[in-house]
């Protein structure tokens, strides 16, 4: 499993600065690390992109290339191109835009769960599909942190947990 997404309904329109503040939020309430990357602008210089890197903070002191439990989290201002998605097995007629994207999630399952479930608690609305049929809401990530493996939550199907 490479990526996960953290969907919203389309013209949800929760601005990109915002995004950003949840996430430093999340990371620090977590105890996790963020580290700020490249930023895209509009014509008008309006952030429509970011890239971001957040670790365990634990893992902060091992060398760059020892350092596990990292993931690269991109985010995006509606509306960009190709950034929308229906989730046809769902058959609810929704559009969901892909408000983050998270990449590398094999191997670094904890970290994306701690993070997600954080990040999920300012905004319940939202979703995480994992590439499969699955979609994990809130309340899934909370049962995943008190009655799983945090490295195997996101190979089992939410409604088995």
């Amino acid at each position: 499993m490479a990526s996960a997404f953290v969907l919203i309904e389309e013209n949800s329109n929760i601005p990109i600065e915002r995004l950003i503040q949840d996430i430093q939020e999340a990371c620090l309430e977590a105890k996790l690390t963020l580290v700020f990357g490249i930023e895209d602008t509009d014509s008008e210089q309006n952030m429509k992109h970011c890239s971001l890197g957040i670790i365990l903070s634990d893992q902060e002191e091992l060398g760059h290339s020892e350092q596990k439990n990292n993931i690269r989290v991109d985010v995006y201002d509606e509306p960009v191109q190709y950034q929308y998605r229906e989730l046809e097995w769902r058959d609810d007629g929704r559009v969901y835009f892909n408000t983050l994207i998270i990449d590398e999630v094999y191997q670094n399952e904890e970290v994306t769960l701690t993070f997600l479930y954080h990040f999920l608690a300012r905004h319940p609305q939202m979703v995480v599909w994992m590439e499969e049929d699955w979609v994990y809401t809130l309340s899934d990530l909370e049962k995943a942190l008190k009655t799983s493996n945090q490295t195997d939550w996101c190979y089992v199907n939410p409604d088995s947990m």
